[in-house]
């Protein structure tokens, strides 16, 4: 089997994408907090208590997983509009010279 059938074979690889891993950590902690509210022995106005304080915490988590999120998508978009920039002068070079303007 050679190096291009073993290519095809093989899955494609996906890039690491923050805002799922966040969402999915978000996900997580509230699934988690509900069950262990539900198996808690505690009283009513404890498990309030703590219902509150972990909305909190997770309303504090999501904002900053939805700043980090933002920021990265600031980044990449302006990367790949330099990246952009510099591919169309080089395109538009490439132009001239066969043109010879």
């Amino acid at each position: 089997m050679d190096d291009e059938e073993m290519e095809d074979e093989l899955p494609p690889v996906r890039e690491f994408d923050t805002t799922s891993f966040v969402t999915g950590i978000l996900v997580g902690a509230a699934v988690g907090a509900g069950i262990a509210l539900l198996f808690a022995p505690a009283s009513g106005k404890d498990t309030r208590r703590l219902i509150r304080r972990r909305a909190r915490s997770l309303e504090k988590d999501a904002s900053r997983g939805w700043a980090s999120a933002r920021d990265e998508a600031r980044r990449t978009f302006k990367e790949k509009k330099e990246a952009l920039r510099e591919r169309l002068a080089q395109g538009l070079d490439t132009i001239q010279d066969e043109l010879g303007v």
